[in-house]
């Protein structure tokens, strides 16, 4: 398959030598941040009037006084510190790329604030069972590794659909004649290096509801005729002539946010990695598991202790130890299915259906 590549309205901005440097340096630290720097630059551009050179050759203390006018217009316009904060970040990010140096302290009030999902809360177990009951195998296995495992979004398939989480990154994952089966569970999921956002390789664990789903979407699959083999995307879109490919992120969360929509839900799909989070937090609380290793789970790095544990190679008792703990915490605080014992006729015929 070709290698895919992003493209964005604002590209006409990279005919300048000088700006396309400053963008390919951002975007070997993220691609993700390159192309959202590149959206936000257009969008002063078109805004305000100004390309990226002559931003650049504004003195210290204009490029400080037009950082100041754009944060006023901002506010006028009632923008929340957080976006004001945004828009700011990549232009102060060119500036110093180009040897200006801000002379004023630019002040964004309000920037650390989350105002449009402030409150939203994660769902409780009842709500994450309602979501999964009433959706297809292909959103139950993408709400599952999201949900149950804590996997970002992008771990699923990345920015460009051209990687993503494969079968070979199951590697108890068994398939024989047609049927799908587990070494052991809560099977061991390898996040590596190029899915995680940290550049450090971790894993994780799915626990048996969420093995059952990802079991019959998979032997679903064959039974379509697709041949999976250790490189095959774990989510795979249903058309016939992209079967076999990666999705993108974007992707991953519209059929994600399909499945909270269709269960009368308006939550945005990273809510799913937070219900993760929140349940491993309660089981911390209770004992169950210990701190750092919710962090290793979640791919976050950790302190200088966690680099020296859990980020380095485990010998096999300590994971059998860390699936064991995960267990216990997951039937507890992550499945569903106990929920879902008292399922209403509607749900059961949405199900069915």
């Amino acid at each position: 398959m070709p290698e895919r590549k992003a493209t964005s309205r604002y590209e006409y901005l990279l005919e300048d030598d000088a700006f396309k440097r400053w963008f390919q340096n951002v975007r070997r630290g993220s691609l993700i941040t390159g192309y959202d720097w590149l959206r936000r630059i257009g969008w002063v551009h078109k805004k305000f009037g100004k390309t990226p050179s002559e931003i650049a050759s504004l003195s210290p203390r204009e490029a400080g006084n037009f950082l100041l006018d754009v944060v006023g217009k901002l506010e006028e316009e009632g923008r929340s510190g957080g976006y004001i904060a945004n828009i700011i970040k990549p232009l102060k990010s060119w500036l110093e790329f180009n040897g200006k140096q801000l002379l004023q302290r630019i002040k964004v009030p309000g920037r650390g604030e989350l105002v449009r999902v402030g409150d939203e809360r994660p769902p409780t177990q009842e709500e994450l069972g309602k979501i999964l009951g009433m959706t297809d195998f292909r959103r139950k296995v993408a709400c599952s590794l999201v949900a149950f495992s804590g996997l970002r979004l992008e771990v699923l398939g990345d920015y460009l659909g051209n990687d993503g989480l494969q079968l070979r990154d199951f590697p108890e994952v068994v398939i024989e004649d047609d049927k799908v089966d587990f070494k052991r569970i809560p099977t061991t999921i390898l996040v590596r290096r190029a899915l995680s956002k940290t550049g450090n390789q971790y894993f994780t664990f799915l626990c048996d509801e969420g093995c059952e789903y990802l079991r019959q979407y998979l032997e679903w699959r064959l039974r379509r005729g697709e041949k999976l083999t250790p490189k095959s995307p774990i989510i795979t879109p249903t058309r016939t002539s992209l079967v076999g490919e990666h999705i993108r992120t974007l992707n991953i969360g519209d059929l994600m946010r399909k499945a909270i929509r269709n269960a009368g839900f308006q939550w945005r799909p990273y809510v799913l990695r937070r219900y993760f989070d929140t349940g491993m937090m309660m089981a911390e609380s209770k004992a169950l598991i210990i701190r750092d290793w919710r962090v290793f789970w979640m791919g976050h790095k950790g302190d200088i202790e966690n680099t020296y544990t859990v980020n380095k190679g485990l010998p096999e008792n300590i994971i059998d130890s860390m699936r064991d703990s995960y267990a216990k915490a997951a039937e507890q605080y992550l499945v569903t299915r106990k929920a879902r014992e008292g399922m209403s006729e509607d749900q059961v015929k949405a199900t069915f259906n």
